[in-house]
């Protein structure tokens, strides 16, 4: 089971948002299938999106379509990672 969790793609989204949409952006993020959890920052980001699936096309759907059409987004920053096997055999 660990050795398969390891092997998920992950996705973590940065946001900075308009605060009159904060609540509604993370109630919206919540109801998607790829989210995993959201998280309310400090600093220079306000929001992080933590995405994962063992389907890469369904966390860019969820990021290019999904996130980007939520209203409130000032800036957003995608930082995709790549399950252990795909690393590993990159590696090979």
């Amino acid at each position: 089971m660990a050795d398969e969790k390891l092997s998920r793609n992950q996705a973590y989204v940065l946001l900075n948002v308009d605060y009159k949409h904060q609540k509604n952006i993370i109630n919206k993020a919540e109801s998607l299938s790829t989210v995993q959890n959201v998280k309310t920052m400090y600093g220079i980001y306000d929001l992080m999106i933590i995405l994962e699936s063992d389907d890469m096309g369904a966390i860019k759907k969820t990021i290019d379509e999904d996130i980007h059409d939520l209203n409130g987004i000032i800036n957003m920053t995608s930082l995709v990672t790549v399950g252990t096997k795909d690393v590993h055999s990159i590696l090979e």
